[in-house]
């Protein structure tokens, strides 16, 4: 009895994490942090989408989405990965979606292209933040009032997080599990995985940083 009060109890005490995925998303800007929040204990990890209905990511795989918008589990965690994000960025329930959850969770992590959504949503506004290498200006362009940067894996504005590209998704990730549950267990994590590319000083942490030099635009 005491055994599965445990169990149940370590279940709720889980943060939930939803991985936004929609038709066309970069397979690593979802698996790589759907990756490192599955490998380290305490998440509860599910992805989401407009609806239920399968999604293709890059024009080969599969996925069918656990929950949609209107039934999903309150996220503490929400991820927002890139590829193909144009054709999202117009969508109102999305947006409306990424603006409820950023009232309630912890962190939002956008991966490659998926700030634009953050900035649609007007949640970049007044912050530094990073994104794919090409997409710097447009985004630049789509949230003037953002200051967009070049070479960082990531920029940690407190709840609001972006990575650059791709693979730098990962390192976000890794971060945001350094962050919530200490830097030994984003360790033990990212050796888990082999991922030996991650370096924590490759990101800018904006409240210890301060603002970034000029010639780092």
């Amino acid at each position: 009895m005491l055994d599965s009060q445990a169990q149940i109890l370590k279940q709720v005490n889980k943060r939930n994490v939803a991985i936004f995925i929609h038709n066309g998303v970069e397979i690593l800007d979802f698996a790589g942090p759907s990756e490192v929040f599955a490998s380290t204990e305490g998440f509860n990890v599910y992805t989401v989408s407009l609806s239920k209905e399968p999604i293709i990511s890059q024009g080969f795989i599969k996925i069918t989405p656990t929950y949609s918008l209107t039934d999903c589990p309150k996220p503490d965690i929400v991820v927002l990965p890139g590829g193909n994000t144009g054709p999202f960025i117009e969508n109102k329930a999305l947006i409306d979606w990424i603006k409820n959850s950023a009232t309630q969770a912890e962190v939002m992590l956008s991966v490659c292209t998926g700030a634009g959504l953050l900035a649609k949503a007007g949640l970049l506004d007044g912050k530094q933040a990073t994104t794919f290498h090409s997409y710097i200006e447009p985004l630049q362009r789509a949230t003037p009032k953002a200051e967009i940067l070049r070479n960082t894996r990531f920029v940690d504005n407190g709840q609001i997080i972006t990575t650059a590209g791709v693979s730098a998704g990962i390192d976000g990730a890794l971060h945001v599990v350094a962050k919530l549950k200490g830097q030994a267990v984003a360790i033990q994590t990212a050796r888990y995985m082999e991922y030996d590319k991650w370096k924590p000083e490759e990101g800018l942490i904006v409240k210890q940083a301060g603002k970034v030099a000029t010639e780092n635009k």
